[in-house]
């Protein structure tokens, strides 16, 4: 389970890699010029582990969960929740291929839901550590902070879960000749430059995080809100797209510990809004195209649906980039900023984003023949 939970985001960053015959029987694992499955095969043979794992946790259901409490840090031996964890994980994969084989994505989604996924926030996946090390990038070594995107997002919705998620920067200015400071939520752009870092640590919010925390792996939201997105492709996920939807968003509001959430789930008027960055306006400042709402609309148009499904996800997902990153090139939404300095010379599209990234130089040195047959694969640069 563990090896597809991380080899799952691997494939989803290069495309082909090496997976199945990585350990096949003529190679111990120490020879590394391995040959590539195409991620297709990496997916099918992913299915097919998570598969023949969940038969083996079925087999030992009935196990005191003290036989493994001491063991793994994720849910403490309950077998029951791990079993929920990896029909969570194969809805995840089944969504992923939903525009590249419809009818498959919807039989594994449609028989992970029936086995039963994550419901309920007490069984979110949430890895439980001596020592959370994400918080030093936030908190110590100040390499991280907020996306101009998603505070534009929140800020325009006037999201009650800023204030859970977020620490508020603060800008001074000038009022009438005297020095003021401004504590408010701000983003960063992508792809700026950063002239003086320490200017910049106190003025752009950051994660609220504590070396305490655990890691977030998958939540009931996302869970919740990729059955609304199968609900909306017809797929039987048990309800509707609406009441998923909705149901999505009240599991994020509990799991920050926010209320509000039907109030905020009616407000029908509420979009992003436009960013003003506090360093560089004239070169950063940016109005979202979307105008993208909150309250779900019957009589909207099945993309004008998925963007909004999608876009809440997004919000519910934080801090999981990685997931934004996946749907964000998998269905366009949310919408992204362009990136201020593109330095591709054109190679990428500013509007597109990044579809993937190269293979890295020690591959195509040390598997050079395995990678060229690896880019073949890809049917495209």
């Amino acid at each position: 389970i563990l090896r597809v939970c991380i080899m799952h985001r691997v494939t989803d960053i290069y495309g082909p890699i090496p997976y199945s015959k990585m350990m096949d029987n003529d190679n111990s694992g120490e020879d590394l010029a391995v040959a590539y499955d195409s991620q297709e095969q990496v997916y099918t043979q992913m299915l097919k582990e998570l598969e023949e794992a969940d038969k083996v946790l079925e087999e030992n259901k009935d196990l005191s969960s003290e036989a493994f409490r001491k063991l793994e840090d994720l849910y403490y031996g309950n077998i029951s929740k791990w079993r929920k964890f990896v029909h969570s994980m194969q809805l995840r994969i089944a969504m992923r291929m939903s525009y590249v084989n419809p009818t498959e994505a919807q039989r594994i989604a449609q028989k992970a839901v029936e086995a039963g996924v994550i419901e309920s926030n007490e069984d979110n996946a949430m890895l439980h550590v001596a020592e959370n090390r994400s918080e030093l990038l936030f908190n110590n070594w100040n390499d991280y902070r907020i996306s101009a995107d998603l505070v534009s997002i929140m800020k325009g919705y006037e999201d009650p879960r800023l204030d859970k998620m977020f620490v508020k920067g603060v800008q001074t200015v000038d009022q009438d000749g005297e020095k003021v400071d401004v504590y408010d939520y701000y983003g960063v752009r992508i792809g700026i430059f950063t002239q003086k870092k320490d200017d910049m640590i106190n003025l752009y919010s950051k994660q609220v995080i504590s070396s305490t925390d655990p890691y977030l792996w998958m939540n009931a939201a996302e869970v919740t809100f990729l059955r609304a997105e199968g609900a909306l492709r017809g797929w039987d996920m048990g309800g509707s797209a609406r009441d998923f939807y909705e149901q999505g968003v009240k599991l994020s509001f509990d799991q920050r510990k926010v209320s509000g959430a039907d109030e905020y789930l009616a407000n029908a008027v509420a979009v992003p809004e436009p960013f003003v960055d506090p360093v560089n306006p004239a070169k950063c400042n940016y109005t979202p195209k979307t105008k993208i709402t909150i309250a779900w609309n019957e009589g909207a148009s099945t993309e004008e649906k998925l963007e909004r499904i999608i876009t809440q996800k997004w919000i519910a997902n934080f801090p999981l980039g990685f997931e934004g990153w996946a749907d964000y090139r998998r269905t366009g939404y949310p919408e992204v900023f362009p990136s201020v300095s593109n330095l591709s010379n054109g190679v990428i599209d500013t509007n597109r984003q990044l579809r993937r990234l190269p293979f890295p130089l020690s591959e195509k040195q040390g598997n050079s023949a395995n990678v060229s047959a690896a880019v073949s694969m890809l049917g495209g640069p």
